[in-house]
């Protein structure tokens, strides 16, 4: 009777994982794809972090909100105050490539010589305002085509947002990787575990290819690691994570833990 009651449980497990996989299938085949920009000011110096910080504040976002991106994230690394790499990460969603063309042709048209704030972040004191601009290009993975808008998550300065980059060897790695996130399960585990994720995509232009980006979030760094220990603890991820087909998709992978700007909208 044990046997068969264990028996009975994991077929319901694998019914309700297959009704999620077909939800998924169906709303990702009727809902476009987000694009993601993300924008990572490198800077040596608070005062450069300042200085960003006010530019993003006071011009940038309201840059864009202008423009109908009404969701922008920015945030920083819990060890910025003594990183010698300090950075910022701007995290613009756009629901189709066009809308991305479109903001950049009207930057473009801007006159470089001109006042227009949104193309000066110039330090008062002829200072550069920062070592270099990063850019990276995703597109939202098809099982979560657009960004997650709402959280059970309240905003406050305890809440940590976790930002993970996976490089792989290949190309073939690395779409088997994607394949493990999608039709493997991870983003309906994520999901059924309450992570809070806020988008999943991969990389189609930056430095460091083939890779995909995805960040969840938490409400303080104990819910962190103990959503993680379900997370290694689950059936499904012992599962696919020993599965022949997904063994070493992965030869890098960056994890950023990091806090939102209160004047941004995450």
């Amino acid at each position: 009777m044990k046997r068969l009651m264990i028996s009975i449980a994991f077929m319901l497990i694998a019914a309700v994982n297959f009704a999620n996989t077909i939800n998924s299938l169906n709303f990702a085949k009727s809902t476009p794809r987000d694009y993601y920009l993300i924008q990572v000011y490198h800077c040596a110096t608070s005062k450069q972090i300042a200085n960003i910080d006010t530019y993003l504040k006071t011009t940038f976002l309201p840059y864009l909100h202008q423009n109908g991106i009404n969701k922008v994230g920015v945030f920083a690394p819990l060890d910025n105050d003594t990183a010698a790499d300090k950075r910022l990460y701007v995290w613009i969603p756009f629901r189709s490539i066009e809308k991305l063309d479109e903001l950049d042709q009207k930057i473009e048209q801007l006159d470089p010589m001109g006042n227009e704030a949104i193309i000066h972040l110039e330090s008062a004191d002829s200072s550069l305002p920062y070592n270099r601009i990063e850019k990276i290009l995703t597109r939202a993975f098809k099982f979560q085509p657009q960004y997650v808008t709402t959280s059970s998550l309240t905003k406050s300065s305890s809440r940590v947002y976790e930002y993970r980059s996976y490089e792989s060897p290949t190309e073939d790695m690395h779409l088997r990787k994607v394949h493990m996130f999608n039709e493997g399960g991870e983003v309906t585990l994520f999901a059924n575990l309450n992570f809070n994720a806020i988008f999943y995509s991969k990389v189609i232009a930056g430095s460091r290819m083939p890779n995909l980006i995805y960040m969840t979030s938490f409400n303080n760094m104990e819910d962190r690691n103990a959503h993680w220990k379900s997370f290694v603890d689950a059936p499904l991820w012992k599962k696919i994570s020993a599965a022949p087909e997904y063994l070493n998709s992965v030869n890098r992978n960056e994890t950023v833990l990091m806090s939102a700007r209160d004047y941004a909208d995450f």
